[in-house]
């Protein structure tokens, strides 16, 4: 545990070059034209995996370490991530800059809500439809950082898994 706790500055150092290498994402993705929520900055997280595989492979150079290390050590990794990038994403949409994209967003998604509306009530009816559009009006700068923290953390899951068992020794 001692040796995880030690490179505490390996860790965090790669993970706020990952949430930077994010932002850089998600600030191309809009460059062209294109908002960066949703499943639209799902694709960022291929960074984490990348930075994943490179430090469990640096940090399992040379001699062996538990199968357990290594997720441990992972997972810590994708902590940091998820904290900084919540942080980040809260702080960036609590600016006026994001609030505009935020309401940006929210604008275009009730008009894309507003074309199927017929069908949606069609199928699931008046109350789920009501669900919706009150649920794309909730989004905030803290439901965001919040849904970026969860996802992060319960998506890591299997990739650590995967990870570790690749560099198990």
């Amino acid at each position: 545990m001692r040796d995880l706790l030690a490179k505490w500055p390996v860790w965090v150092g790669a993970s706020v070059l990952a949430v930077f290498l994010m932002g850089l994402y998600c600030f191309f993705l809009y460059l062209g034209g294109i908002i960066p929520l949703g499943g639209k900055k799902a694709p960022s997280y291929v960074i984490i995996l990348v930075f994943q595989y490179l430090l469990v492979k640096k940090f399992n150079a040379g001699h062996s370490v538990h199968f357990l290390k290594l997720f441990l050590f992972q997972y810590l990794f994708v902590l940091c991530v998820a904290i900084f990038s919540g942080a980040a994403l809260y702080y960036f949409y609590q600016m006026e800059i994001g609030q505009g994209v935020l309401n940006e967003y929210i604008q275009l998604s009730i008009s894309e809500l507003q074309v199927y509306k017929a069908k949606i009530i069609e199928q699931e009816g008046i109350e789920y439809y009501k669900n919706l559009l009150e649920g794309i009006n909730g989004i905030s700068p803290g439901s965001i950082a919040k849904d970026e923290i969860s996802q992060k953390i319960a998506l890591a899951f299997l990739p650590n898994l995967l990870i570790s068992l690749y560099f198990k020794q």
